[in-house]
């Protein structure tokens, strides 16, 4: 039987955030994303974080919501809300970090497209920044 999820702490945002870093890591060397992402439109943008947001909310339910035993004094939507924030903004962070430190923002023509590299990175960032979190063991 898993065990109940603990109160969400500051060392959950930073699990988040450098689970988030790794994975950007790994993507941020794939030029055919980048190629991809400043060619995304707005529909695209939207998809893509629609599906970011539909996918951490199931993982923050199955991975950790469903073990809750008192679900009277910790209702879903303060469960979610703390992890689902600080997990996409941890994220970002990280994204937004990084892109700017190894001159991303050098390679595109403009803002837009930086961010559109961003938000193409936010998905897998997001869900393996969000694993981290929730699947936390003590």
């Amino acid at each position: 039987m898993a065990k109940e999820p603990h109160h969400f702490t500051k060392q959950d945002f930073l699990r988040a955030f450098f689970g988030s870093f790794i994975v950007t890591l790994s993507f941020i060397f794939a030029g055919s994303l980048i190629n991809f992402a400043v060619r995304m439109s707005q529909l695209h943008i939207m998809a893509v974080l629609l599906i970011t947001f539909a996918m951490l909310t199931f993982e923050i339910y199955a991975l950790g919501y469903k073990y809750v035993n008192d679900r009277k004094h910790r209702p879903f939507l303060e469960f979610w809300a703390k992890r689902f924030f600080s997990i996409t903004v941890s994220s970002f962070i990280s994204i937004m970090i990084l892109l700017y430190a190894y001159g991303v923002d050098t390679m595109v023509l403009s803002t837009l497209d930086f961010f559109k590299i961003g938000i193409a990175i936010f998905l897998p960032a997001t869900t393996v920044g969000g694993a981290m979190e929730i699947l936390n063991k003590k």
